[in-house]
């Protein structure tokens, strides 16, 4: 885990150097944001996109990792805030514009390591990492599930007591609701704000869910699905 948080912190101060314009706009490689309800087979296909377009993958646990880590290295901070704080501040000027937020450390480190992953390449998973790259070259997923179903799926995959299963679910679905609420203003229902939802609650196989996302996210890397306007926001940024 150290590995990956050091490696991952060098790579996004390499790229924060790095400007937004000619062969530069587009990230490195594929994007892809991974918005899912838990037992609803978001992790897995997350892992196996992973494996199919050998991207790296920037789960829940890394991001908050990386966030903190950020906040004891000021140099790394400057850097970010050199090449991403005009857009960070543009991008939060035009989510809250007319609305009182108060300040959130938190919240701004996140939206400045999300940015700058979204200019590597990658699979980001959860964090609101959808709403922060709503403007660029990604695509936003959703892989959603009815709880019941999902803790039915969890429990016969050995992964504990139905009952238990489904408390958990729903605990924990509304607390990721809660924090993309309450740091960005957005409801994980809101299919406005997703590329590409998919339920899995009639399916036992998730290997043609991969292939779909392959493609749009291939589609979208190229530009070849992309409004002109998403295509080239960015380097204004």
């Amino acid at each position: 885990m150290t590995t990956n948080i050091l490696s991952v912190i060098s790579a996004m101060a390499e790229v924060a150097t790095v400007p937004r314009q000619g062969e530069h706009l587009r990230p490195r490689q594929p994007v892809i944001t991974m918005s899912r309800d838990f037992g609803s087979g978001g992790d897995i296909i997350a892992t196996r996109l992973c494996q199919r377009l050998k991207l790296p993958l920037y789960d829940e646990d890394l991001l908050r990792e990386v966030a903190s880590r950020l906040n004891d290295d000021p140099a790394i901070v400057q850097l970010l805030d050199e090449g991403f704080g005009r857009a960070k501040d543009m991008w939060l000027y035009r989510l809250f514009s007319g609305k009182d937020i108060s300040p959130d450390a938190y919240r701004d480190t996140l939206i400045k390591v999300v940015m700058s992953l979204g200019r590597l390449g990658g699979i980001i998973v959860g964090r609101g990492a959808h709403v922060i790259l709503a403007g660029e070259c990604a695509l936003r997923v959703r892989i959603a599930g009815t709880p019941e179903v999902c803790a039915k799926r969890m429990a016969a995959s050995g992964n504990g007591n139905e009952a238990d299963l489904l408390a958990k679910a729903r605990d924990l679905n509304h607390r990721r609701g809660k924090f993309v609420w309450e740091a960005f203003g957005s409801r994980l229902s809101d299919a406005s704000q997703f590329d590409l939802t998919i339920n899995t609650d009639r399916m036992d196989d998730f290997e043609d869910v991969v292939e779909t996302i392959i493609v749009m996210a291939e589609a979208i890397h190229s530009g070849r699905v992309l409004r002109g306007d998403l295509v080239g926001a960015s380097a204004h940024a």
